[in-house]
């Protein structure tokens, strides 16, 4: 079922002043709020609609991009277009029991689509949560936008939606958080969108 954005917007509009308080005077905050969440909806909805028509990258594409070294650590497996219908593609990097290993889902076609939404939603929403498991916040590493997630075992993973198309889930093991800049560096997502 198709959802037109004026149809999105207009619901999400009445479903926000239907909730709001009772009083007839409404703060700029709030006014300011409603609108960033209009906004953000219409965004979303028209970033789908962009994507749907899209090409996932090629098997080649795909190759062409993927590190062969990460942290200075070789590229030990790969996996490339592993679900028919979606470009994706996944790598471990590892010495030891030193290891990464990064995801990516391509978000151009129908499948992508439907498969990077909660990377899409994510990444318009600020994190910031401690508990006795760990962290996750919304942070800024080399000017992209990531959730970062550190374990207490020292485990870090990374969320991003890069370049409205690619939801990236970046896994490591015995590596630093000082670490993390030069592996996003070391990925060069970049060379994604070419």
């Amino acid at each position: 079922m198709k959802i037109h954005t004026s149809y999105f917007i207009s619901l999400i509009s009445l479903l926000l002043i239907s909730c709001g308080s009772k009083e007839g005077n409404k703060t700029e905050p709030e006014t300011s709020s409603t609108v960033d969440l209009v906004k953000t909806a219409k965004d979303m909805q028209e970033n789908k609609e962009t994507l749907v028509h899209e090409t996932p990258l090629t098997k080649e594409q795909f190759a062409a991009w993927l590190p062969q070294t990460v942290l200075g650590m070789p590229l030990t497996s790969s996996t490339i277009n592993m679900i028919p219908g979606m470009g994706s593609c996944g790598g471990t990097y590892s010495v030891d029991n030193r290891r990464v290993r990064v995801m990516i889902l391509d978000g151009a076609g129908e499948k992508g689509n439907n498969a990077v939404n909660t990377y899409r939603f994510s990444s318009t929403r600020d994190y910031d949560e401690k508990g006795s498991w760990g962290y996750t916040k919304s942070n800024m590493i080399n000017g992209i936008k990531v959730k970062e997630s550190g374990l207490k075992s020292g485990k870090y993973n990374l969320s991003i939606f890069y370049g409205d198309r690619f939801a990236i889930d970046v896994e490591t093991y015995e590596v630093t958080q000082e670490e993390l800049e030069p592996l996003l560096a070391d990925l060069n997502l970049n060379r994604l969108l070419n």
